[in-house]
């Protein structure tokens, strides 16, 4: 069991993991009643207790300020009746905001807190689901939906809170109701920074409502930005799966299979290089693998020439049915090699 979780408001400040007091019965799910040992990013400290009149166990200034920033996403997990792990949120020193993460990450956590201008989170999720692909159109206003996601006939509405996450009494579910009537919709949403349990997941899974948290939309984004998904893949994730709550961890990689893609990204070159041809086509590449004995798909063909087509490779180029080199194989060779030291380097200097 585990709780995805961020420090927001004075927990780093003076050393407290806290939450929302009427979130205890979820909290109490990690942390045991009596006393436990926190393991704290590899740090060991026992003889904690949860305080749970005041929600909230208290860490310590120092060693919290030493490991954690203000607004610090973290991942707090049970394992046996007496250990709790703290981790951040992806792994061993990951930060609240890395330079890599894509601008429109950044600005969905900044506006999921904006409860003064909501309509500023609306409109950067109508800007996130364009970049995945949609057919998308920001509506907002008095008794329509936030969002319309025209291709796949789905409708998102958007919420903000200053802090914690949000319960049943956020959602007017009979609007959602009329707004899927109206729109004719197959799908509906509600994009927030998360949601309490209990009531408003039950309701949610009654009515047919998935709720998506912000940070699964960001995931998508960042994996979408490396690799691109196909459009009924994200729509299968979001809307068709049997979750109610959809959170980051349900997000899977854009690179399902990354051998394969590796072997056949590497495969094609080696054609081209070998035939000394300037472009190629899907049709041709799995004609020519199959009098090899080699049972490729034409999705995984697909989804290797749009890999060596995105950057930073960008060794390809897709135009209408086929893909085009863009460099010959001596300057391809110098450009990953340089790509490699740069990577070395980087490496050194985190």
């Amino acid at each position: 069991m585990e709780i995805e979780h961020t420090l927001y408001g004075t927990q780093v400040q003076y050393g407290y993991i806290w939450w929302p007091k009427k979130e205890n019965d979820r909290y109490k799910q990690i942390f045991p009643d009596g006393d436990f040992t926190i393991n704290l990013e590899d740090r060991l400290i026992s003889g904690k207790k949860v305080d749970w009149s005041m929600a909230r166990v208290s860490i310590g200034k120092k060693v919290m300020q030493e490991l954690f920033e203000k607004d610090e996403r973290i991942k707090i997990s049970k394992h046996g009746n007496d250990l709790v792990v703290v981790r951040k949120l992806g792994g061993q020193n990951a930060k609240t905001s890395p330079a890599t993460d894509h601008p429109l990450s950044v600005k969905l956590r900044e506006t999921q807190r904006d409860s003064d201008n909501p309509s500023q989170f609306e409109k950067v999720i109508a800007e996130a689901f364009s970049f995945l692909g949609f057919n998308t159109k920001h509506v907002g206003g008095k008794d329509e939906p936030d969002i319309l996601l025209e291709d796949i006939k789905a409708i998102i509405d958007s919420k903000t809170t200053k802090e914690g996450v949000i319960s049943e009494r956020y959602i007017n579910f009979d609007a959602m109701e009329r707004y899927r009537t109206s729109h004719l919709a197959s799908f509906t949403a509600v994009v927030a920074p998360g949601f309490s349990e209990g009531n408003i997941r039950d309701t949610s899974a009654k009515r047919g409502i998935t709720l998506i948290e912000t940070e699964a939309l960001c995931k998508l984004i960042e994996n979408h930005a490396q690799y691109p998904y196909e459009l009924n893949f994200i729509s299968t994730v979001l809307f068709e799966s049997d979750k109610t709550v959809i959170s980051s961890t349900d997000i899977p990689s854009s690179l399902t299979n990354e051998d394969t893609l590796i072997e056949l990204a590497a495969r094609i070159l080696n054609v081209l290089k070998v035939s000394g041809r300037q472009t190629i086509t899907v049709t041709e590449l799995r004609t020519f693998y199959e009098l090899q004995g080699m049972s490729y798909s034409a999705d995984e063909i697909e989804k290797a020439l749009l890999f060596l087509s995105s950057p930073p490779l960008a060794i390809l180029l897709s135009e209408a049915d086929h893909f085009k080199l863009t460099v010959n194989f001596q300057s391809l060779v110098k450009k990953i090699g340089l790509l490699v030291d740069i990577y070395s380097r980087f490496s050194r200097m985190t």
